[in-house]
């Protein structure tokens, strides 16, 4: 008897824990929206500029980091931007 009742126990923690996850998930994702909706659009031009200089001084990887701290690149965006200029 006594593990039937920590089984179902279980059970209603596990549903509720996914409920919760799910809400996060759609939260997340209505954020990550907004964001995209509010971030204003940079010239490339400009962050070419930015790039080309800090690649002279600092260098390839202190330049990704640099655009993703100071600048809010994501990862990705920073590695393409630092490759094409390599090209």
């Amino acid at each position: 008897m006594g593990i039937d009742v920590s089984l179902i126990a279980s059970l209603i923690l596990n549903v509720t824990f996914l409920i919760i996850i799910f809400g996060q998930f759609k939260k997340i994702n209505v954020l990550r929206e907004e964001n995209k909706r509010l971030t204003p659009i940079e010239n490339n031009d400009e962050w070419m500029a930015l790039a080309s200089e800090k690649m002279k001084t600092l260098g390839d990887i202190k330049t990704i980091k640099y655009l993703r701290e100071e600048e809010g690149m994501s990862m990705i965006d920073a590695k393409q931007l630092v490759s094409a200029l390599k090209e």
